[in-house]
């Protein structure tokens, strides 16, 4: 009886240890076409932040964490916003530029909403070492 009891434990942990590389990854990916624009008063003290250009902008949301990438269609990925997401705002832990380099950084995203319930814009501002980074995106409506 012992003998049948141990291949049977074992086959129990070996499909937990399988299934839980699955939960972990869980996640919903949203893309978005539209475009980061700046109001005239930040474009002025651009020198003071750096302004993130962009078209398009994939949201992936996961239990924990999400991240904001925003990107250009000829370009790909100008940066990563990452953190812990709660309703519409996002603390966030990490910046990862357009070189793939990794910054710990602070800083909030914000998602605006209409009356309406619809995305109006994505306002992400963030403080990564001596450098401030900004992404205010505004989705296309066509």
């Amino acid at each position: 009886m012992t003998s049948m009891t141990l291949p049977i434990r074992t086959i129990a942990l070996l499909a937990l240890a399988a299934a839980a590389p699955l939960c972990a990854q869980d996640s919903r990916k949203t893309s978005i076409d539209g475009r980061c624009q700046y109001p005239e008063k930040v474009v002025k003290n651009r020198a003071e932040t750096v302004l993130i250009l962009c078209d398009t902008v994939e949201i992936d949301q996961g239990s924990a964490r999400a991240t904001l990438d925003f990107a250009q269609r000829s370009w790909g990925s100008m940066a990563r916003f990452t953190g812990s997401m709660s309703s519409d705002t996002m603390a966030i832990s990490q910046v990862t530029l357009r070189d793939g380099r990794r910054l710990s950084a602070t800083g909030t995203c914000r998602m605006h909403r209409r009356k309406d319930g619809e995305l109006a814009v994505i306002s992400c501002l963030a403080k990564a070492g001596a450098r401030t980074f900004a992404a205010n995106f505004v989705p296309s409506r066509v």
